[in-house]
C-alpha cells in the first residue's frame, strides 16, 4: 500500500527545487542550497529513463504554477549571469530588481507555497495512480494464482483418472494371460489324452487285425 513516504518522494527533486530557491529567497545562509538529484535508494532502483521523464513532467507541473514574481525572479537571475557568475551575488541583485518593482521577498515565497501545494496534489494524485494499479496487479496474481492451483487440481485429478485406468488395463492384461496359460494347460492336457488315446487304438487295430488275418489265414488252410 501506498504511504505518506512514497508520496512525499513521488515530488522530492522539484519540491528541493523550490525550498531551495525559498531558503534563497529568505537568505537562509546556514546551509548551502539542496542538491537537485533523485533519492540515493530509488535512483539505484529506477532506470535513468524513468527518473529523467518524471523529472521532466513535474518540473514542467510545477513551472506552470510559478506566479509572474518567481518567473522575473529567475528571468533576471538568468539574465545577470555574465554580469555575475557568483550565484548568491546574481540572486541577491535579481531581489534587488525585483524589489524595485514592488515585488517583495514574501510575495515570491507565497507563489512557491502555491507551486509546491500544487506539486504535492500531484504527488498525491500519482501516488494513488500508482496504488489502485498495484491493488489491481496484486488481485490479478491472486486470480493468477487461483487459476494455477484449480487447473493443477484439475490435471492431478485427470493425472489419477488415467492411472486408474492403466491399473485396470494392466490387470485386465493380467487376468487375459492368466486365462491364456490356463486354456493352453487344458488344451495340452487334452492333446496329450488324445495321443493316448490314437496310441491305444492303434495297439488295439493291430491286435485285432492280427487275429482276424490269422483267422482268416486258418480257413484258408483247412480242407473242405
Amino acid at each position: 500500500m501506498t504511504t505518506a513516504d512514497d508520496q512525499a518522494r513521488s515530488g522530492g527533486a522539484p519540491r528541493r527545487i523550490l525550498s531551495s530557491l525559498r531558503d534563497v529567497l529568505f537568505e537562509n545562509t546556514s546551509r548551502s542550497p539542496a542538491e537537485v538529484s533523485a533519492d540515493g535508494t530509488l535512483a539505484r532502483v529506477a532506470s535513468a529513463a524513468d527518473v529523467e521523464a518524471a523529472r521532466s513532467v513535474l518540473r514542467a507541473s510545477v513551472e506552470a504554477q510559478l506566479g509572474p514574481g518567481v518567473r522575473e525572479f529567475l528571468l533576471q537571475n538568468e539574465a545577470l549571469s555574465e554580469a555575475l557568475p557568483d550565484p548568491p551575488a546574481r540572486r541577491r541583485a535579481a531581489l534587488r530588481v525585483l524589489s524595485l518593482k514592488g515585488t517583495s521577498r514574501e510575495q515570491l515565497c507565497s507563489e512557491i507555497e502555491r507551486a509546491l501545494s500544487a506539486l504535492v496534489t500531484q504527488g498525491q494524485a500519482f501516488a494513488r495512480k500508482l496504488h489502485d494499479r498495484r491493488e489491481a496487479l496484486q488481485v490479478n496474481q491472486g486470480h493468477v494464482s487461483e487459476r494455477c492451483v484449480q487447473e493443477t487440481a484439475e490435471a492431478e485429478q485427470c493425472i489419477a483418472r488415467l492411472e486408474a485406468e492403466l491399473a485396470a488395463q494392466r490387470q485386465a492384461i493380467a487376468e487375459s494371460q492368466t486365462r491364456r496359460d490356463q486354456d493352453l494347460g487344458a488344451c495340452e492336457q487334452k492333446l496329450a489324452e488324445l495321443g493316448a488315446r490314437e496310441v491305444g487304438f492303434r495297439c488295439a487295430f493291430r491286435e485285432v487285425e492280427s487275429e482276424f488275418r490269422a483267422l482268416e489265414a486258418q480257413l484258408l488252410q483247412e480242407r473242405v
